[in-house]
C-alpha cells in the first residue's frame, strides 16, 4: 500500500512512503539497543498483543531509521516480520540530527546508510530522526507476524 501523507500540522512537508509487512531478517539496523528500553517494549508488546507504530525503513537498502528497540523486541519474542514504512530516505520530510547526549555529535544520512550497510553499528540513541509527516499507526496482531 503506498500513499503520500497528508497532515494537518503547520510546516509539514509532503512525504511518498509505503506501508509493508517485513521479514526482520531483511532488514539492516545502524545503532545498538539499550537493554532497558527493549525490556519496556517487550512488556508493552505483550500486554498490548498488537504492534502499533511501524518502524521507519529506507526503501533502498533496508536500513532502519526508527525503530531499533521495536525490531529487537519482535526477535526475541520469536516473531519473524515486522510492519514498516519504507520511505526515500533522501526525502526533505526527514531530517537527521544527533541526540543531545550522543557520543558521535557529526551524523548525517550518508554516515548512517553507510553504518546499515557495514558490520558495525553506532552507540545507541545516536541518530535522531525527525519526520515532518504524520504518519499512521497500523495495529497488526502480533500473532500476524510470526
Amino acid at each position: 500500500m503506498a500513499f503520500t501523507s497528508k497532515f494537518p500540522r503547520k510546516g509539514s512537508i509532503p512525504m511518498r512512503c509505503r506501508f509493508a509487512i517485513m521479514e526482520i531478517e531483511d532488514l539492516r539496523i545502524h545503532e545498538a539497543i539499550q537493554d532497558e528500553l527493549l525490556g519496556d517494549f517487550i512488556n508493552m508488546l505483550r500486554d498490548d498483543g498488537v504492534f502499533k507504530v511501524p518502524i521507519l525503513v529506507d526503501e533502498n537498502d533496508y536500513v532502519v531509521l526508527d525503530g531499533h528497540h521495536r525490531v529487537e523486541a519482535l526477535r526475541r519474542m520469536g516473531y519473524t516480520k515486522i510492519p514498516v514504512y519504507l520511505v526515500d530516505y533522501w526525502d526533505d520530510a526527514i531530517e537527521v540530527t544527533a541526540w543531545p547526549e550522543a557520543e558521535i555529535k557529526n551524523i548525517t544520512k550518508d554516515t548512517i546508510l553507510e553504518m546499515g550497510k557495514s558490520d558495525d553499528v553506532f552507540p545507541p540513541k545516536t541518530s535522531k530522526h525527525t519526520v515532518k509527516a504524520k504518519l499512521e499507526e497500523h495495529h497488526i496482531p502480533l500473532e500476524e507476524l510470526r
